[in-house]
């Protein structure tokens, strides 16, 4: 392990939380520079330009594709930049820098402070047909009714985009509404179902997924799971997956690092890797625990 790795590894939560802060610096800094005549950055997390670079929404230039049914070759080209970011590093534009994602956390602690009997639901990775049915079906409603429904209930597209409006020119649209309904519903009824199921933005970022994308690798020998009977990684999973079931991990991780952060506690049975990981049985896997 290099240097540099190690450093990541040592501080990816306080990394991670700086990112995201400097995400809502950026939401808030670009409209007031507008406002101040500074336009060398333009937009919101739909689409920005920087400078001549234009840079788009993936889940936009799909709906797009979807409501014209023409491909456009500069449209393309400014999904460009967050393809290759995502066939790299998965969906941590979802974990590392969505706003809605950063509100869901803050929610997450209300939820564990008001309903704590809540707190220690099961830990498991559903099967990906869940995910792909609904974004499939949001992408079947765009296409038949011509509806832009994904820009409509895009988060981090809503957030920066009222931001933007709020601070330019003063008003503020009522759709803002569908945010805090979401993490009221998200508190008391269905914890992190929005970022885990129904996002179509982060659906659009898992379709682009590769065999040599950033993922989790568990390691079992290394784990001290047996002796101690606590599950550190599962706690810290702000989706309440299982990372020790790395390979049903996906589409629904967005490799935030938490649960590697808190498996290097114990131990470090848990890393990111760009290779495919290991299949292992559910036999095989006990074996491997308990060996």
């Amino acid at each position: 392990m290099t240097r540099f790795e190690r450093f990541i590894y040592q501080h990816l939560h306080g990394l991670r939380r700086a990112t995201q802060l400097l995400a809502v610096v950026f939401i808030f800094l670009v409209p007031l520079l507008n406002r101040w005549g500074v336009n060398d950055i333009l937009g919101t997390f739909y689409s920005i330009r920087i400078g001549n670079l234009d840079i788009v929404d993936p889940a936009l230039v799909l709906q797009t594709i979807l409501l014209t049914k023409e491909i456009y070759f500069p449209l393309l080209l400014a999904g460009f930049i967050p393809l290759v970011i995502t066939l790299f590093f998965g969906k941590v534009f979802c974990s590392w820098i969505c706003p809605f994602n950063l509100l869901a956390e803050f929610a997450e602690k209300i939820r564990k402070k008001i309903r704590p009997s809540l707190v220690r639901l099961p830990h498991h990775n559903p099967k990906g047909h869940h995910y792909w049915l609904i974004y499939g079906s949001i992408l079947t409603f765009v296409a038949v009714f011509g509806v832009p429904l994904i820009s409509l209930i895009s988060m981090p597209g809503l957030i920066t985009g009222q931001v933007a409006d709020w601070l330019y020119i003063g008003t503020i649209g009522f759709e803002i509404l569908f945010v805090p309904a979401i993490l009221i519903i998200e508190i008391f009824f269905a914890p992190r179902f929005w970022c885990k199921y129904a996002c179509p933005v982060g659906a659009t970022l898992a379709l682009l997924r590769a065999k040599s994308t950033l993922r989790i690798k568990f390691d079992p020998p290394k784990c001290t799971y047996a002796q101690t009977r606590r599950l550190p990684c599962q706690e810290a999973c702000p989706l309440n997956l299982n990372p020790m079931k790395a390979k049903d991990l996906y589409p629904y991780c967005f490799n935030c690092g938490e649960c590697v952060n808190a498996c290097r506690v114990e131990g470090q049975a848990l890393n990111f890797t760009l290779q495919p990981v290991e299949t292992l049985t559910a036999v095989q896997l006990g074996e491997k625990l308990v060996s």
